[in-house]
């Protein structure tokens, strides 16, 4: 079976100024970008249906049997099996969202179409992104997790609580740091790096060879994509990837893409000065 993942034309819209680089599905929500946890769970790599111009550095590969899924949707154990088990010609939809198809060959309509029952997680705006992480940190630390053992913190000056949420991959590095894991999971990539003084609250995600700064603090529901660096406090934020907020300042319900580079200082609120509603 052959996996697409296709940007549905007007989420990518909604998810705009992201989908100006990458697909839909190669945005990070979690530990893993939406295409890495379809990977891991289809247990095959996939290949991407997207604008013309980004097709190039994400290219479209076909085969007899392919299975069309909206890059959109986070996968979850029940929508995976459903999805396996689409019959040949048939949609799957969540009311009027496609949510897969395989080997379409005719319209859709109601003898081809099955509706999916159960809850899914769609990342339909950019806010979905902060707002569903804690629990996509959460499934994948599990996926991710599941039959292996964690690389024992052997600093004895950082305290650790809820070791048992706590997941460190080899090479990783922690120096007099504070890792609470009771409220949610903390996962540490490969040759990731936690300086001194470091507080960190999960569930949190940080990425390979990211890295946190001395005397950073780090609230909960956070991801710091691969090769970043972050400083200062950070709530309910995710960082792709390659991009760093590297100085004091205050980062909350944000999402930084890649190569951004936030100067000492930078701060960003979910509150106005004068009360008022938040608008987009």
């Amino acid at each position: 079976m052959n996996v697409i993942l296709f940007d549905d034309p007007n989420l990518r819209v909604a998810l705009l100024p992201f989908t100006f680089t990458r697909p839909v599905s190669a945005i990070r929500i979690g530990i893993l970008t939406i295409a890495e946890k379809w990977e891991r769970r289809m247990g095959t790599e996939v290949s991407f249906k997207t604008e013309p111009y980004l097709q190039k550095k994400f290219p479209m590969v076909s085969a007899l049997d392919n299975l069309m899924i909206n890059g959109a949707v986070c996968p979850d154990d029940l929508l995976v099996d459903t999805v396996k088990a689409l019959p040949d010609g048939y949609y799957l939809v969540k009311q009027t969202l496609l949510i897969a198809t395989r080997n379409p060959e005719d319209e859709m309509s109601a003898q081809n179409t099955i509706e999916y029952q159960n809850p899914i997680t769609i990342v339909d705006r950019p806010w979905r992104i902060f707002r569903e992480n804690a629990n996509q940190i959460k499934l994948d630390f599990k996926l991710l997790t599941a039959g292996r053992e964690s690389a024992p913190v052997t600093d004895r000056h950082t305290a650790v609580y809820g070791e048992e949420n706590i997941f460190i991959e080899p090479g990783a590095t922690v120096l007099a740091a504070v890792l609470n894991a009771q409220s949610g999971p903390i996962y540490l990539g490969k040759n990731s790096i936690i300086q001194e003084g470091v507080v960190i609250r999960g569930s949190f995600a940080l990425g390979e060879n990211a890295q946190i700064n001395m005397g950073a603090k780090i609230r909960g529901d956070t991801t710091v994509g691969p090769y970043s660096k972050v400083g200062g406090e950070v709530s309910n934020s995710v960082v792709f990837g390659n991009s760093n907020k590297a100085h004091d300042g205050y980062l909350g319900n944000s999402v930084l893409g890649e190569w951004v580079n936030l100067g000492a200082g930078t701060n960003t609120s979910n509150l106005k000065n004068n009360y008022d509603t938040v608008k987009l």
